[in-house]
Parts: structure tokens; C-alpha cells; sequence
């Protein structure tokens, strides 16, 4: 059962990465929707920009803890296999 764990931490790690990274391009692309022709991200209501930037700072703030993680299992795995 020992020597499944490393590999397991690995597999979640290299599968996790791709989620992070979806979950910052979805936010890309949403914050790319707002925009008007000069460039500026316009909202229409003071309570659809506080709900777009709460959502959006979630979601980034999420992205990055998985990121975190996701590199740290490899890093961990790197360790454990070849020191």
C-alpha cells in the first residue's frame, strides 16, 4: 500500500493541473465578455460588479490553492522517488 501513495500523489497532482488552469481561463474569458471597445470592463449595476468580483475572486483564489497543491505532490513525488 506504500508504494501505491507516492504514484497516487502524483496521478491527483499531474490531473489537478489542468482544473486550476480551466478554472483561470474561464475566468479570462468572462472578464474578456465585460469589455467595451476602448478596452474598460463595464458593469451595468453596482451589485453585478460586487457579485462578478466576489465570484471571480473565488474562483482565482481556488485556482491557485489547487495550483499550490498540485505542484508541492509533484515536487513531493520528485523527492520521495529520487532522494
Amino acid at each position: 500500500m506504500e508504494d501505491t501513495a507516492p504514484i497516487m500523489t502524483l496521478f491527483y497532482s499531474i490531473l489537478a493541473l489542468p482544473v486550476a488552469f480551466m478554472i483561470i481561463y474561464w475566468t479570462k474569458v468572462r472578464k474578456d465578455k465585460r469589455r467595451n471597445e476602448a478596452g474598460e470592463i463595464e458593469y451595468k449595476t453596482l451589485g453585478e460588479a460586487l457579485t462578478f468580483f466576489i465570484v471571480e475572486g473565488i474562483a482565482l483564489i481556488g485556482s491557485l490553492s489547487v495550483l499550490i497543491t498540485a505542484v508541492s505532490g509533484i515536487v513531493r513525488y520528485i523527492i520521495y522517488v529520487y532522494a
